[in-house]
C-alpha cells in the first residue's frame, strides 16, 4: 500500500514541537515565577524597616490594643488605620531593628479610618505612597503588619487586589474599599499593602465579617487626603 511520505514529516514536525517547544514554555513560566519570588524577597527586605508594631495604651500607660503602621517620612510620621488609634492616650512604636518611641501625638479620621502617629524621630527608614487609581483586578500586592501582637510583628503575606471600589456595609460605603486576597488577621489593621513597586498603595482596615481571604483595605489616594488634612491643621496650629 501505498503511503504518503507528507503524513510522515507532519508527524516528525509534530513530535519536535512537544520534544522542543513545549519544555521551553514550562521553562519560561518556571523563569517567571523565580524572578517573581526574588523581587518579591528583595521588596519585602526594602520596605520591612519601615513597617511598625504600634501598641495603644490608656493614661495609665496600660495596653488597650495592638496594630501595625507604616513610617512615610524620615522624620517619623506613621500611617495607620484609624480605629488603631482612636481612643488612645499614648502609643509605643517599635521598629523592626528594635528601636521604641512613646508618643501622645495623633490624629485620625473615622469617616475614611485612616490614622496617623507621629514620633520624635529623624532619619528613619520610610515607604513611598503609591498612586491606588492605577490598580486593576489581578494586580499583585503584598501585605507587612504584624498580627496578634508583638510576637508576630512585620509578618508578610502575599495575594493580589480581587475587588476594586467595593461597598462594604460598616466600611464607609461609597465604592471606597479595595479588596484582596492576601491574608490578614487581628493586628494587622493599620498595616502597609504594597505593589510589586514596593509602593504603599493602602492600609489594611480589616476584613470581611471573619472571612478568610477577604482583606479590606483604605486606597492610598485617600489616606493622602488625610495627610493634607492633617498637615493643614498643623500649619494652622503653628500659626496661631
Amino acid at each position: 500500500m501505498y503511503k504518503d511520505p507528507r503524513k510522515w514529516i507532519i508527524a516528525a514536525i509534530i513530535a519536535v514541537i512537544f520534544a522542543v517547544g513545549f519544555p521551553a514554555v514550562y521553562h519560561n513560566r518556571e523563569s517567571e515565577s523565580v524572578v517573581y519570588q526574588e523581587n518579591l524577597i528583595s521588596l519585602i527586605k526594602q520596605v520591612d524597616p519601615s513597617v511598625v508594631y504600634v501598641e495603644a495604651v490608656d493614661e495609665y500607660n496600660d495596653r488597650l490594643w495592638s496594630g501595625s503602621g507604616v513610617i512615610i517620612s524620615p522624620d517619623g510620621l506613621i500611617l495607620t488605620a484609624g480605629h488603631v488609634v482612636d481612643g488612645a492616650a499614648a502609643f509605643r512604636i517599635v521598629l523592626l531593628d528594635g528601636q521604641e518611641f512613646w508618643t501622645n501625638k495623633s490624629y485620625f479620621s473615622d469617616i475614611v479610618d485612616t490614622g496617623l502617629i507621629q514620633i520624635d524621630a529623624e532619619n528613619l527608614p520610610f515607604s513611598y505612597l503609591g498612586n491606588s487609581d492605577n490598580l486593576c483586578k489581578g494586580e499583585k500586592v503584598f501585605i507587612i503588619g504584624c498580627p496578634f501582637g508583638f510576637e508576630l510583628r512585620n509578618t508578610a503575606t502575599y495575594g493580589i487586589i480581587s475587588g476594586l471600589e467595593r461597598d462594604c456595609a460598616g466600611f464607609f460605603g461609597e465604592k471606597l474599599i479595595l479588596q484582596s486576597d492576601a491574608q490578614s488577621w487581628p493586628g494587622n489593621s493599620g498595616g502597609p499593602v504594597y505593589n510589586m513597586q514596593g509602593e504603599v498603595i493602602g492600609i489594611l482596615v480589616g476584613g470581611y465579617w471573619g472571612a478568610d481571604g477577604i482583606s479590606l483595605i483604605v486606597p492610598s489616594d485617600i489616606c493622602r487626603l488625610v495627610i493634607d488634612v492633617y498637615k493643614t491643621e498643623k500649619e494652622l496650629e503653628q500659626a496661631k
